[in-house]
């Protein structure tokens, strides 16, 4: 996205559209189980672009055109929710010990992960401190 573009909240975009913004939150949700991409803020909430206004806005046209959720949803992206969510859709063939083996692995990495994360605050911490010191003495 350039950075000229502008940037809307879901609540200025429900309101420009006339809709709630739990409908908005639906309607996204719908596109981006098809595949449809909003960028996200730093805490992970869709911020929508002009671009993105331009496919809601003719999501509500079809709609309006008694177009169903669904087809309406296709006809934007390209891409049948269900026929999409099946095909990525594998089935998994292992043991519950390979399973718990998985997980126990995952879980020690995030623990590894989260414990440095704390050890670099520590040490951050400890060397604000020691400057205090030096600059009292």
């Amino acid at each position: 996205m350039s950075t000229q573009e502008m940037q809307y909240t879901a609540k200025d975009l429900a309101a420009s559209l006339d809709v709630t913004t739990s409908t908005l939150r639906r309607w996204a949700i719908a596109l981006e189980g098809a595949h449809y991409l909003f960028e996200r803020n730093e805490k992970g909430q869709r911020i929508y672009t002009e671009q993105d206004i331009a496919t809601l806005e003719e999501l509500k046209r079809l709609l309006g055109e008694k177009l169903s959720f669904a087809d309406a949803i296709q006809q934007l992206t390209g891409h049948s929710q269900t026929k999409e969510q099946k095909a990525e859709t594998k089935k998994l063939d292992i043991t519950s010990e390979e399973l718990e083996k998985l997980i126990s692995q995952a879980v020690k990495k995030a623990v590894k992960k989260e414990r440095e994360k704390l050890f670099k605050q520590v040490k951050k911490q400890m060397k604000k401190e020691m400057e205090k010191l030096k600059d009292k003495s």
